[in-house]
Order: C-alpha cells, then structure tokens, then sequence
C-alpha cells in the first residue's frame, strides 16, 4: 500500500519536473518538485487528521473515570507523531525524486549537472536531525501537558485543542516552509508559545513548589539529574503529572516515601489509595483501625462515619509505618503516641493532614485530620446566613466597643463562624487577637494563642498578658472559664470582642455567659448580638428523591400560605442497571448529601432588650426577638426544605443536638 500511494505522489512530480528539463536548471526542477510534495504531504496529513477524528472520537471526563484522558491524549499524541513521520519519510522521497530528475532525460550532446557536493548531505543529515529532535520535545511536552491537565483539573478539552493545535501548527511549519532555517524557529516560537501559555496558566493553580519553568523548578531538576536518578520519576513527582495525589511537608517541597522492599512500595500505595479516598470524597477525618485479619479505614463525611473499605494483610501490617514515613513520625515506635502533619495536593487544591497514632494490643490505630486549606477560610457570605442575617451580624462586628456571641453545640461550626467574624476586620489596620484550644487554621495577620482552659492559673495569666498589649479586636473560641470570661467583659469596655460558646440556642447561651460573668451588666451593657447555629447536611442534586408531604405536615408547619406541593429527601432505593449493580452517584458517592450549610438563629439586642436582660427577663427577650423578626433553628430549617436543600429528617437531626 505504501509504494502504491508513494508512487502517486511521486508521478506528478517526476512528470512536471520532465517536462521543463530543458527550460529550467537542475536545481529549479528540484524545487519544483518539492513544492508538488509539499502540496501533497498537506493533503495527506489533513486526511489522516480527518480519518483519525472520525474513527476515535474523544470521549469525556469525569468522577467515575478520571483516567479517560490519558488514552485520549496517547491518541492525540501517536497520531501527531504520525503525521510528522509521514512528513519526514515524503520530505526524503522529494530529495529522492528530485535527483533522479536530474540525473535523467538530458538530450545528446548536453553535459549532465554536477552532483551535490558532499556538505549539502551532511547539511540534510544536520536538517533532519534537528526536525527529529524538535519533533520528540513536542511529543514530550504535549504527553507531559495532558497528564497534568488531569492533575491540576482544568479543562481538558480547551487545553488539549490548544496544545495539540500548538503543536501540529509548529510541526507543519517547520516541515512546510522550503527555507528551513526559517521553517524551523517558526515552528519552535508557535509551539514553544502555546507551551509557555499553559505552563503561565497552570502555574496560577498550584502551589509554588508544584510551578513548572521557574528557577526552582529547573534547579530540582538539575539536582536529580546529577543524582542519576530517573528523569520520570521526578517529573512526577515535582509537578505532579500523572499523579492523582503528592504529599508536601511543612517546608512546602514535595515529599515521597522510601522503599527497601516490594511490600512497602505497595503498602505506600495503599496509603495514597485511601487518602486520595477521602479527600475525593469530602471527608474530614479516616481512621485506621486494626482488626484480626486485616485493617479497617473508616472516613467522616459531613459529620457522620461510613465505611473507607479495608486493607488486607500483609499490606495493613505496614500501613502505619508507611504514614509514618510521610509524616516524619518514627515507624519503629509502635507504642507511644506521636503526633505529625503534612499537607496533601489533590487536583491543584491543598489539604492539611493532621497525623495521631497510638498503639493497642491489636495494632496501632491512626487518625487522620482532613483540612480543606481554601473550604475552611470561608468569609460571612459563605456561612449560610440569610441577607438580613449577615446584614445584622456585620452592623453589630462593626460597633466599637462591644460584645458578639457565637454559640452552637459541639461539633457544629462554632470555629469556623469564629473565624468569618475575624475575618471581616481590616486586619492590616487592626491588630486581631484570638484564643482556641488547638489552633489549626491560621488567618493571615492574625495572632493565633492556644489555650489551655483546664490549667486555670496558666490560661488566666496568659489571657492577662495578651489584653495588657492593647488588641483591637480579641476573639475567643469555646469559653468556659469564669476567670478568663471576667477579663474579656472588661476588654468589651474598650476592645471589640468576638466569644464562642457552647450552647444549644441564643437563651441558653446568654444563661451560661452570664453565670461566667459573675454579672449580667457587662451583657446589659455591651452586648450587640446572640448567635446560635447547627450544620446540616445538603441533599446531592443529582439523586435526591421528590415526594409529595403529608397534608398534616403542612398544616402542622404552618406551611399551607407557601403552596408547597414537592419536597426532597435523600433517596430510600438504591439506584441500579440492567445488570443488577447498584449505579454509584458521580456527584455524592452514594452517600446521598454533599457538604453542609449553617443553619442559624439570630438575636438581636436593642435597647429593650438590654433592659430585659438586666432585669434577667429571658422569655420576656424572647418574646420581643420575635416580635423584632427573630426566626427559631426550625423555622430557618423549614426555610431550606422548601427550596430542596435538605430533609426534614435532617432538620430534626440538626436540631436536636444538644451542647
């Protein structure tokens, strides 16, 4: 088949070439002919462009088959260096014909051309090896670029179309254009600027020891390379090409544990196999757990624990060790407790990983913290608060002097609301103080204190210190100490402070921050505002279940002005297929809820009310918070039902919570 096509292309050729031999010098005749060859190479590759198209259509991404792209883009990759070999072989059968016009068809009496001198070979040999070397840097790159396309999670079609365009665009120039030195830093400025412009962009979406062409980047490099270590495993692992996940210790330089054997190579797999698990999955915490015959993960999902699967034996027996290794913990201390941390990249996001593991007569039992880095800076407009919400919470954070109280039960987003308050202050013209039990958020120009309440004389010392140096605003998560709540209704006199308590509704939480008070005038006095809340789940959009409520609900919810005619809730059947497989939710995971929302009650304090709480009319305040707008955590939580947000059953979860 291949002689029969180059045949074809070669004919025209030979037969205009024949056809001015006697008006046009051997070396016109040649470029004649190249430039037919070169008409035909455009066809032909446009051709095969157009074929592979129509047999391999691209296919799309997405949670259940992350791996899809990286046969799309071995695809796109043959078929670009096909294209080039095509070209390189037509290229060579152009010289070939052109020679063979010259050395034929001379009438008698005319003296054939010289030949060639040697140099011009040794010229083409130099031509055709630089067009080899540029043709495998872009099928290098192009193959880096779309491994990584997956790992930074941008789009995979936009930048595929470009860097593929970038390059058959930088090939075709360099192979078309008859003045090759011109040709060729053609087609090395085209492809070589489509190549800057993704690496410019995806550079944006990760963290700086992850950026590509930096001098950083390029001095790893040159370290590993005199190290005569593998190129391809360092690519992978400083760029993160390929990879679903890398893991990065405190200094921010990516980190990858050792192996002495095969067992622990795959043990370090299965590490990464199940944190990836619950980072994919939005967990918040995983758990190890050793059991008789094997290793049982166990993730935390929107505050609830489901099953992470298990890891079989031998692998379990060295599951510790090989997270141990990430976290520069000691794997020979299998008794004593240790405590480490590093830091996780997942699809260009950063997550923190907090590392406790202690031993049992079992095994060793690890736990996990999972900290989304951008999730957990959330500001006011993310909380989940109502328009006038947030317009009530703002207006009392910006009086000066005053008090703000947070409360919500335990594990409820007490924290997190702490910090959208701090958050909202100029920082750069404030100096912001704040106090928790185990600091593990850091807010930029924040002084971050942890507190030890349960050592009273410590925790009173160290709060007296820190107000003597004149914060502007002071901010204390989980307050239960009478002394330390004493000093802070002081600090209200002059400073703004922002306190945490555990309570179960705003009544509850200003009983308990009087009795800390020893007072209820600093309340009387200073205080702008009450907050309580609760986090419930939010359904999966793509597999909740609508049904129609009760007649008697409605009534009973006083929801009959409302016209409600649908309600969602998570789904009560597994979904499946023809087969009888239960259909896994891309979106959920089948865990039905995806995230959580804050679900608020908010007090506000005017000058009646300061009256009723100095008099410690508390029901009496209540009263008047409705009569001012104050809506309960169930009605907030009807609020969400309505628009399909959640389930009444997750409201009454939510609500029931106690401190």
């Amino acid at each position: 088949m291949m002689t029969a096509f180059t045949r074809a292309a070669f004919e025209p050729a030979a037969e205009a070439a024949g056809d001015a031999q006697l008006s046009e010098s051997p070396g016109r005749r040649g470029d004649r002919a190249r430039l037919v060859l070169q008409r035909h190479l455009t066809s032909c590759a446009v051709g095969l462009l157009t074929h592979r198209a129509a047999i391999a259509p691209g296919r799309r991404d997405n949670a259940g088959a992350r791996r899809v792209g990286r046969p799309a883009a071995r695809s796109g990759v043959v078929v670009l260096g096909g294209v080039f070999a095509l070209a390189i072989v037509l290229v060579l059968a152009a010289t070939g014909t052109a020679l063979a016009v010259q050395e034929t068809n001379y009438a008698v009496g005319i003296d054939p051309p010289k030949l060639a001198e040697p140099t011009l070979l040794a010229m083409s040999i130099v031509k055709l090896l630089l067009l080899a070397l540029f043709a495998a840097g872009v099928l290098y790159i192009d193959s880096w670029a779309f491994l990584d396309i997956r790992f930074v999670n941008t789009s995979p079609i936009l930048w595929g179309a470009i860097l593929l365009g970038g390059a058959a665009a930088g090939l075709a120039v360099a192979v078309l254009i008859p003045l090759f030195w011109i040709g060729l830093p053609l087609g090395v400025i085209l492809f070589g600027g489509t190549a800057l412009t993704y690496a410019n962009h995806r550079n944006g979406l990760v963290t700086p020891p992850l950026r590509v062409l930096t001098s950083a980047h390029v001095h790893r490099l040159k370290q590993r390379l005199e190290g005569k270590k593998p190129l391809e495993e360092s690519v992978g692992v400083y760029t993160g090409a390929g990879r679903d996940i890398i893991f990065m210790g405190l200094d921010d330089l990516p980190i990858r544990p050792a192996a002495d054997n095969a067992v622990q190579r795959q043990a370090n797999g299965e590490v990464e196999r199940v944190l990836y698990d619950a980072i994919v999955r939005r967990a918040s915490a995983m758990g190890f757990f050793a059991r008789p015959q094997k290793g049982e993960v166990r993730f935390r999902i929107d505050g609830e624990m489901v099953g992470g699967g298990d890891v079989e034996r031998p692998l379990a027996d060295h599951f510790p060790a090989a997270l141990k290794r990430l976290a520069g913990l000691d794997p020979q201390e299998t008794r004593k407790p240790q405590e480490g941390r590093l830091r996780a990249v997942v699809a260009s996001q950063t997550f923190d990983l907090r590392i406790k593991t202690a031993g049992t007569v079992k095994g060793e039992q690890i736990a996990v913290r999972v900290i989304d880095v951008a999730t957990s800076q959330r500001r006011l407009e993310e909380l989940g608060l109502t328009a006038e919400q947030q317009t009530a919470l703002k207006e009392a954070l910006a009086k000066r002097p005053g008090l703000v109280l947070l409360s919500s039960p335990k594990d409820a987003g007490l924290t997190m609301t702490l910090h959208a308050c701090l958050r909202h202050f100029d920082r750069y013209m404030n100096n912001v103080l704040v106090f928790e039990p185990h600091p593990e958020l850091e807010i930029d120009n924040v002084h971050h204190v942890a507190l030890n309440q349960e050592d009273a004389e410590a925790a009173t010392a160290e709060v007296r210190s820190r107000v003597r140096m004149e914060p502007d605003i002071v901010g204390i998560d989980s307050l239960y100490l009478p002394d330390v709540a004493q000093m802070l209704a002081e600090a209200a006199n002059e400073h703004t402070v922002v306190i945490g308590i555990r309570a179960a509704d705003t009544s509850q939480a200003l009983t308990r921050l009087g009795a800390l008070f020893g007072s209820r005038d600093p309340l009387a006095q200073r205080l702008h505002l009450v907050l309580n809340q609760r986090l419930v789940r939010v359904l999966c959009p793509e597999c909740r279940e609508a049904y129609r409520p009760n007649p008697e609900f409605v009534r009973k919810a006083n929801l009959g002005s409302q016209k409600v005619d649908v309600l969602y809730r998570a789904p009560t059947r597994a979904v499946v297929n023809k087969d009888g497989k239960e259909i896994v939710c891309p979106r959920c995971h089948n865990d039905r809820f995806v995230g959580r929302t804050g679900l608020f009650e908010l007090l506000p304090i005017d000058d009646e009310a300061r009256e009723l709480i100095g008099r410690g009319a508390l029901t009496d305040l209540r009263t008047h918070a409705r009569k001012l707008g104050m809506r309960n955590l169930q009605e907030e939580g009807l609020r969400l039902v309505i628009e399909g947000r959640t389930s009444i059953e997750e409201v009454l979860r939510a609500v029931k919570q106690e401190t």
